[in-house]
């Protein structure tokens, strides 16, 4: 097998032959398909089974519940037998027919192949948090995902035994990939407009993502709450010492006693440094909450059903 293709569906139904046609017009021979159901309740699999008869060689794994997209490429990752391995979404924002010359690089000797988006359709409060994350996550991990990139790539095989090696549950593979090294190449286009459905992605779990990719990757936000802990130190340093001055100068009359209320600064003091202490412990204990989280050895994700044809 010379190509595999994974692609997450969860609630597709509204795209699922649009999809299909589309992924038929670019298959070869040589291509294995890894359709992998994550948990979906509406008719997803049922609209998918009548095309899957035109594919040469193709698998169908479907979970038990919802495990989430990246468990789902994990799940496409331990079952493809491809010299190379491509993430492609179901909502056909990143144009199948790119995938050409994703695999024409990937001939050239590069290792990792990743999609980069001239344009993208989200505007307004959305397209802005996606911006400031990719400059956030470029700047964080000092490049390990290139800018405005995603899902959209290839992998070579020997890219995809180190990470299928790794045991870590809270994974952004679109980072790892980057992570291991290798040479990398990139493609550019433009990213189209959902043509149907419903967009999966809601604002909690833009969030989530986000931040299980900053904390997997760089530590910089313990670094940061220890040296906001330092300046809020200095100034307070400073601020006794210049309070003891006063004092001092009141004790031995070089200076006029002046009644100043005290209450306004002790409460911006308190709230400030209550809110910072609780920021702080927040960080902190999403840190611990990821150790919790990987010790448990929980399985992240449970096969229902594994059909496959040609593989």
């Amino acid at each position: 097998m010379q190509i595999s293709v994974i692609i997450p569906l969860y609630h597709e139904e509204a795209i699922i032959d649009l999809m299909a046609q589309r992924l038929i017009n670019v298959s070869q021979t040589d291509w294995e398909w890894i359709f992998v159901d994550d948990g979906s309740q509406d008719k997803t699999v049922e609209k998918l089974r009548p095309w899957l008869d035109r594919f040469d060689h193709w698998q169908l794994i479907r979970f038990s519940r919802n495990f989430g997209q990246q468990n789902a490429f994990r799940a496409g990752l331990n079952a493809a037998k491809g010299k190379a391995v491509v993430f492609l979404d179901a909502d056909l924002q990143d144009p199948p027919e790119k995938m050409i010359d994703l695999i024409q690089e990937w001939k050239k000797g590069f290792k990792v192949v990743v999609g980069v988006r001239l344009s993208r359709t989200e505007r307004g409060l959305r397209g802005f948090l996606f911006r400031s994350f990719h400059q956030l996550f470029y700047r964080l991990t000092n490049g390990v995902m290139p800018k405005n990139s995603g899902t959209f790539g290839l992998m070579d095989r020997v890219i995809v035994e180190e990470l299928k090696r790794m045991p870590e549950r809270s994974v952004l593979f679109q980072g790892l990939r980057g992570w291991v090294g290798y040479s990398r190449s990139t493609i550019e286009y433009h990213r189209s407009a959902r043509i149907g459905g419903e967009v999966k992605q809601t604002y909690a779990k833009l969030f989530t993502q986000a931040w299980d990719g900053i904390t997997s990757f760089s530590t910089l936000p313990i670094q940061w709450i220890s040296n906001l802990g330092l300046i809020i130190s200095l100034f307070g340093f400073l601020y006794a010492v210049f309070l003891l001055s006063i004092k001092g100068l009141q004790f031995f009359g070089k200076l006029q006693t002046l009644e100043v209320p005290g209450f306004t600064t002790v409460s911006v003091a308190v709230l400030c440094l209550g809110g910072v202490q609780l920021i702080a412990t927040g960080i902190l204990g999403q840190y611990l909450a990821r150790v919790y989280h990987e010790v448990k050895q929980r399985p992240t994700y449970i096969v229902e059903s594994h059909e496959s044809r040609g593989v």
